[in-house]
């Protein structure tokens, strides 16, 4: 059989027919395999390490918004705290300058909210016979 004439594709191809050709095959295919392993484990390590670094920014990030936040806050609270020492301050500072007239606003006060809490609704609803209701 010459390589041209019609017979099987193999032998027309010149490929190696002997059982150690075989075996350099299976030697060449394991390589293979044993290479795409490591690149597989090389490639599985450096998307570990970018998800590290990637996480690990986001914390970082997380922590500084954290610190941000937190800061305000205490900043918020100082202002706050600050602007209601102030008012008090002036409080006092005008009862001081004005006693006569801060008595009277204070006793005005005291009198309108004496009429509000008379003219709310007083029912025969006490506290006695609504849990008495409730119990029976």
């Amino acid at each position: 059989m010459a390589k041209g004439d019609g017979g099987h594709p193999r032998m027309a191809a010149d490929y190696p027919t002997s059982s150690s050709g075989h075996s350099q095959e299976g030697k060449g295919l394991k390589e293979s395999a044993q290479e795409m392993a490591s690149r597989a484990s090389e490639a599985a390590g450096q998307m570990k390490e970018k998800a590290q670094d990637f996480v690990s920014g986001v914390a970082g990030q997380a922590h500084e918004t954290w610190r941000s936040a937190r800061e305000g806050m205490q900043q918020g609270f100082s202002q706050a705290s600050q602007r209601a020492g102030d008012i008090w301050d002036d409080a006092t500072g005008f009862i001081r300058r004005y006693p006569v007239a801060s008595l009277a606003v204070a006793f005005g006060l005291g009198c309108l909210m004496g009429c509000a809490l008379a003219a709310l609704p007083r029912g025969s609803d006490d506290m006695a016979e609504r849990m008495s209701r409730a119990s029976s």
